[in-house]
């Protein structure tokens, strides 16, 4: 029976590091693409100040939402992996003790 017990706590410390991977490249490339929005935004404020400010806002906007909603995915992402840590940390004593 506890060996059983060990064998399924070993299944789920496994589930949970390929989870953990999957959520560190997850953030890797969100950063990525954060980087390359405020690189855009950058560009278009620099662009504004040629262009009628009007002409752009629309666009601004939109890539600004689009930071905004990265950001909220960032930080989502960042708690999961957070809760992920613990929950691991809380199977790797169950299985040392």
């Amino acid at each position: 029976m506890m060996i059983a017990e060990l064998d399924e706590l070993e299944r789920k410390i496994q589930e949970a590091t390929k989870l953990l991977t999957r959520l560190r490249e997850e953030k890797r490339t969100l950063a990525l693409e954060n980087r390359e929005i405020r690189e855009r935004v950058r560009v278009l404020e620099s662009a504004a100040g040629k262009q009628k400010a009007a002409d752009l806002q629309p666009r601004l906007h939109a890539l600004e939402g689009e930071r905004a909603t990265l950001l909220d995915e960032r930080r989502v992402m960042v708690r999961r992996v957070e809760e992920m840590l613990v929950k691991l940390s809380v199977l790797e004593k169950a299985v040392h003790a």
